[in-house]
């Protein structure tokens, strides 16, 4: 179900509302988990983005389906299951649970619905990352609890072999993983390095070799990235291991932590403002963004694509101290008005086709003349707002263009009003409630549409206000 809405403009544009892409994007940000309990760890994967979760005994790994804006929970075992990771149909995670022995890799295939136990060593097997068919992880097979011995294993899927990829006595620690390269850190030369290790048989190659700490890498195509002390504070500094070249990414005196990159985007956890925030820079357009506002703290942020996701804590009060959430945030990029058109006619295409919401899903009593009706009474509004996001793009008067923004927002607005229920209240609303009826009457074809709709309204309300 779609939770809430609320924007962030990064570096507000001027001019023209259509034209070049600017490189700072319209931030439309989503609460995804409104659930009491303590929610954390985010990880995604396309439409999909899990977590752990502690509304039930022990921690538990949900899903949640952005496309459908469904919720998901993916294990039911009384003990603790943490540190989820995603890649495709599969989620990784480490896994306690009865009779409480030690931590093993778990996974699970959503296609199918499998779940299977990745590790079987009784030791501790934890930090899991999965790339295609590879998971790795931090194991202490070799160790014990008082040396932290552990080594970086990797599994290839569906059925082995397991290969040890460290042999150092000393502690490799959060492996991640991109196609053929394995990147980890490590405290063999008694302070933390970045290692990386290239299939299938090496070679391992030492990253970073300052003798400060550099920990949490991450790895994206040639590009990895970490967290690195050598300023007396936490930045961030990438490598590309195409050219050879090291980059200090972030330069203010804060902390900055816990980086994640995609493509040529990456994001970390920033202290500057006084709290911690989420902040993203972009290697094309050489653009630093701070991506969330709230006075709270927001940690651990994780990316694909557009949208980024993150652990937050601005719904901890004295009552609940322990209500985190797991909130995204999606990027829109310019042209804004020509992504409201298809923004708009992704909604219409949506409504009228019956495989995605079927006549029986329409208010109508027994009549299928209603239905049918209420159906193309919506179409008749999109349509409505299609025309008015096309007369704004065709003028550069600005009463024109904010007659046809006003005259678009209301028209959804009312489409909203009659498909709400399930993103407000958890259910459609009927005749009775006390609110106006839904004409879209399941929550499942509501969820297909409800989050585009606030998006559409969202953007062309900022379009608006950016008018003088």
């Amino acid at each position: 179900m779609f939770v809430a809405l609320a924007i962030v403009v990064a570096g507000l544009f001027s001019g023209p509302a259509v034209g070049p892409v600017k490189a700072q994007p319209i931030i439309i940000e989503t609460q995804i988990t409104t659930n009491t309990a303590a929610q954390r760890g985010p990880a995604i994967y396309g439409d999909r983005i899990v977590w752990e979760d502690g509304r039930n005994v022990g921690w538990d790994i949900y899903m949640y389906d952005a496309l459908t804006g469904t919720e998901t929970q993916i294990t039911t075992d009384p003990g603790n299951q943490a540190l989820p990771a995603i890649y495709g149909e599969r989620i990784v995670w480490n896994d306690y649970r009865c009779p409480y022995l030690n931590w093993d890799i778990y996974m699970n295939d959503t296609s199918t619905g499998t779940e299977t136990q990745i590790t079987t060593n009784t030791a501790d097997q934890v930090v899991p990352a999965i790339y295609g068919d590879r998971i790795v992880w931090a194991d202490l097979r070799n160790g014990n609890y008082e040396n932290l011995n552990y080594d970086i294993y990797m599994y290839d899927l569906p059925a082995g072999p397991e290969t040890q990829i460290t042999t150092n006595t000393a502690r490799q620690w959060i492996p991640a993983i991109y196609g053929e390269r394995i990147v980890w850190e490590d405290y063999r030369n008694g302070n933390w390095d970045i290692y990386m290790y290239d299939l299938p048989a090496g070679p391992e190659t030492q990253i970073t070799t300052n003798t400060a700490a550099q920990r949490e890498p991450a790895i994206y195509g040639n590009r990895i990235v970490w967290a690195d002390y050598r300023n007396g504070n936490w930045d961030i500094y990438m490598n590309d291991t195409s050219k050879g070249t090291e980059t200090q990414i972030t330069t203010n005196t804060a902390a900055q932590r816990g980086p994640a990159i995609y493509g040529d985007r990456i994001v970390w956890t920033d202290d500057r403002n006084g709290n911690s925030d989420i902040y993203m820079y972009d290697l094309s357009t050489s653009t630093e963004t701070q991506i969330t506002t709230n006075t709270g703290n927001q940690w651990g942020p994780a990316i694909y694509g557009n949208r980024i996701v993150w652990e937050d804590y601005r719904n901890v009060n004295p009552a609940n101290p322990g209500n985190t959430d797991i909130y995204m945030a999606e990027l829109f990029y310019g042209p804004f008005l020509e992504y409201a058109l298809e923004l708009a006619n992704t909604i219409f295409g949506i409504i009228a086709d019956p495989s995605q919401i079927p006549k029986s899903d329409f208010l109508g009593c027994t009549t299928d003349k209603v239905k049918d009706n209420r159906r193309n009474a919506l179409l008749n509004r999109l349509d409505a707002v299609i025309i008015d996001i096309q007369t704004a793009m065709a003028s550069t008067d600005p009463t024109t263009q904010k007659t046809a923004y006003q005259s678009a927002i209301d028209q959804l607005n009312s489409i909203l009003e009659k498909t709400d229920g399930c993103a407000e209240r958890g259910t459609a609303d009927t005749i009775g409630s006390g609110y106006t009826p839904d004409w879209i009457t399941t929550c499942t074809s509501q969820a297909k549409i409800d989050p585009l709709i606030r998006n559409l309204i969202t953007i062309l309300q900022t379009l608006l206000a950016q008018i003088p």
